[in-house]
């Protein structure tokens, strides 16, 4: 968290503890107008959705099978010429850039575009040579082989 924003949060908090917070916590006017005074929130334009935030483009899942790891990133609209994905050890990194499909001035936009640079925190390591992906209708998959150790005790001296 950078300073700035913690020096909200500290004026966020002296604000509520002389005020009466409870009496305007299920008033959805009062959290409207807290929001855009304390937090900088613009209303959103009713002809665009939230953008997700650059950190978690593009949406992923992550399962664990009791023989591999499967990751699926969701990215309708690249190409598979156009994506890199790189890992070491326990560190994916995916990076992308879009294909145009139309160029021109947009009057609602709601799907997510632009080049991307994601590192995904993988829950086992793995190299290069184990992972195996696939790019198919719009989605990346990823899967690798789990490694198991087998637990050794260690003697205490």
């Amino acid at each position: 968290m950078d300073f700035d924003k913690l020096m909200q949060w500290m004026e966020f908090a002296k604000k509520y503890q002389t005020n009466d917070f409870w009496n305007g916590v299920f008033d959805q006017t009062a959290f409207n107008e807290f929001m855009k005074e304390n937090m900088d929130m613009n209303v959103q334009d009713s002809h665009q959705a939230p953008q997700p935030t650059r950190s978690n483009f593009p949406p992923i899942d992550i399962y664990v099978t009791p023989h591999e790891i499967i990751i699926i990133a969701d990215l309708p609209g690249y190409l598979k010429e156009n994506l890199h994905v790189s890992v070491s050890g326990s560190r994916l990194l995916l990076k992308g850039s879009p294909h145009p499909l139309i160029t021109g001035q947009p009057v609602v936009q709601e799907r997510p575009s632009g080049d991307f640079n994601r590192i995904i925190e993988l829950p086992e390591p793995t190299d290069a040579h184990h992972l195996r992906a696939k790019f198919e209708n719009g989605l990346l998959i990823l899967s690798y082989h789990r490694q198991f150790f087998q637990e050794e005790r260690i003697h205490i001296e």
